[in-house]
């Protein structure tokens, strides 16, 4: 993973969730091409628990709107993210300036991955952020009041087993980094405002990640990972 030099001790712990125009399972996530071309995505963090030095972040909740063409996952430098964020206004002035740094790619870590694919960052707001999900992950879903109302239901067929989630284990495209597990999902709501997108936004597929971020990379269930090999893909982002 690339190295940058951080002062701060930091740690993020949460859940990590997509709504996006891939068709279901999103292929980004298989590192390949978005299904039509281009994705245009929502992305929802929730921070279970976590602190940036004596700041403690647990609770609040970040979204992203944006979109990105080509595949990341190739070292295409055309494959570049235009988004923008919104930060939990429940966030104080000390907290909003942590969740800026980290989730613009100052302080290292996985973040930073994220961040050096960002092209043009149109801009930063904040909003009062609500986010949801089943313990057993039936639903997750995330809301800021008259902008952005995505509700995601687990995804289930006729020869699945209804106590048991569909998931990918080890995917080779995991926008949260190394390690971690998808579970997929069924877009119901994917109402999302703010950014102004190529073309009309329509969410079709959805995955839940747990996240575990330190500013060396070295989150629980993570590995050391060498970005001239892969790079993160937003297909949801």
């Amino acid at each position: 993973m690339k190295t940058i030099s951080t002062t701060t001790d930091w740690h993020l712990r949460g859940d990590w969730f997509d709504v996006c125009s891939c068709k279901l399972p999103c292929p980004c996530t298989f590192a390949q091409e978005p299904t039509h071309g281009d994705c245009l995505f929502t992305l929802v963090w929730h921070i279970r628990a976590g602190h940036f030095g004596p700041v403690d972040l647990g609770g609040l909740n970040v979204v992203s709107l944006g979109e990105f063409t080509g595949n990341m996952w190739v070292g295409d430098p055309n494959a570049m993210m235009k988004l923008m964020f919104y930060i939990d206004a429940d966030a104080d002035a000390a907290q909003r300036e942590a969740l800026e740094r980290i989730f613009t790619g100052q302080e290292g870590g996985w973040p930073a991955e994220f961040a050096s694919l960002i092209a043009d960052l149109r801009g930063i707001e904040y909003a009062p952020i609500t986010f949801d999900a089943a313990d057993d992950l039936a639903y997750w879903r995330a809301e800021i009041p008259g902008k952005v109302d995505v509700r995601v239901a687990a995804l289930t067929g006729p020869t699945s087993d209804l106590n048991r989630r569909v998931t990918t284990a080890n995917p080779p495209g995991a926008e949260v980094g190394p390690g971690q597990v998808a579970t997929w999902g069924v877009v119901e709501r994917d109402h999302a405002v703010g950014f102004e997108w190529s073309r009309d936004y329509q969410g079709a597929s959805s995955k839940h990640f747990p996240f575990d971020w330190r500013p060396d990379g070295n989150g629980a269930g993570q590995q050391e990972f060498s970005s001239s090999a892969a790079a993160p893909c937003t297909c949801h982002a």
